[in-house]
Order: C-alpha cells, then structure tokens, then sequence
C-alpha cells in the first residue's frame, strides 16, 4: 500500500471512532460546564441560607425585616395599647445621665429580645429605618397629629407608608444602637424632630392606658 494512501485510511478510521464516541456520549463541553456549574450551585446554597439566618441585615444589604405580620387590620378607631406586655419600666422620661447627651426623650421598658413590639393607635408608617443612636427604628404618625417612635428593634416588620391598626405588631425588640441591654424605648413626639418629645407615660394615661 502506498504511504499516502495509509495516512488517509488512518485519518477515516480515526473520524469514524471519534464520530462513534460523540454519538454514545454527545454531551458537549459547554453541557459539561454548566452541569458542574448547577451542582456547584446546589453545594453552595444550603452555607449561603444559613449566613443569611444569621445576619439578615448584612445578607439583604440593609436593615432586618420581616413579613407584615397577621392579625388586626388598619382601622381609624380611637383605642389605645400600651407598646408591649410583660415589661418593666426603666429609665423614664426626662432622666439625666452619662447615656444621654442632653435628657431621656423618651421611656424604656426592659422586655427580652424579640418580645413582638405594637403600635399604641391607628396611624401610619412615616418612618421605617437603621442606624445611629435609636439602631433600628419604626415612627407613626397618628390622626391626632402626634407621633410615636419604637427603637433598639430586632426585626423591623412594615415599611413606610403602612397604615397600622391600634395594638397591631409592627416589629420585635432587641438591642440594636446605643442601648446597654435588651429594651423598647418609646417616644411620643409633637412633631417628627426629636426635640418635641413628651412624657409618654402622662400620654398614653390621658388615653387610658396605665402602665
């Protein structure tokens, strides 16, 4: 046989071989890649879930919230709630010390972490935010024209914007910002701007809530 005509029976039977692996394996290359890619994928997201449980505001890029949570519906009736059950009232109103820059604006109840947090009336979500000294925070305004602020929050629950009914959870407590321990510190204002707090206690009895 010439030379020639040995090279290219070697080339035929080689295209012949390869034309059989490609058709009892036709996966290509590019099929190879995203295989391995989708279950690199799969390994991934059980350790991404858990960073996510265990930091909710670094995992979404902001502050930790939760879903509008169930129960009573937006209402514009006149009822008053106290903020939280099962606390113990701490620093008061108007209480001078090395925490505060100037007086309390506001009265602490020393409840445990994630103790569900209420809007005292009817009104609607002028602010729903994190950071700074209040940490994470929610702000109502009510139809009377006062305001209501709930700070140190674990888990902020609506956005602003939110009409709220009377008693309706709208986060959890927690320890976040300048706070020395678990507690909701609650504020009543004139106005949005801190500087127009009032005694809340006073407030919230004169709508006949004790606390």
């Amino acid at each position: 046989m010439r030379p020639g005509a040995a090279a290219r029976g070697a080339v035929l039977l080689c295209s012949v071989l390869l034309a059989g692996l490609l058709a009892t394996h036709p996966e290509s290359a590019a099929e190879r890649h995203t295989a391995h890619a989708q279950r690199d994928t799969l390994r991934a997201a059980p350790v991404a879930a858990a960073r996510q449980a265990a930091n909710p505001a670094r995992a979404g890029g902001g502050c930790p919230r939760g879903s509008f949570p169930a129960g009573k519906r937006p209402s514009s009736d006149e009822r008053w709630y106290p903020p939280v059950k099962g606390y113990k009232l701490t620093a008061r109103f108007a209480s001078s010390g090395e925490r505060w820059s100037h007086r309390h604006t506001g009265q602490d109840f020393a409840v445990k972490s994630g103790t569900p947090v209420r809007s005292v009336g009817a009104g609607t979500v002028v602010r729903s935010s994190c950071g700074g000294s209040f940490g994470n925070q929610i702000v109502v305004r009510h139809a009377n024209g006062f305001y209501t602020q709930y700070a140190h929050l674990s888990l902020l629950q609506v956005r602003k914007g939110r009409r709220v009914a009377p008693g309706q959870q709208i986060g959890l407590s927690g320890n976040s910002g300048n706070t020395t321990g678990p507690h909701l510190h609650f504020e009543v204002r004139r106005t949005p701007n801190p500087e127009s707090a009032t005694n809340p206690v006073a407030w919230l009895r004169h709508r006949g809530v004790s606390l």
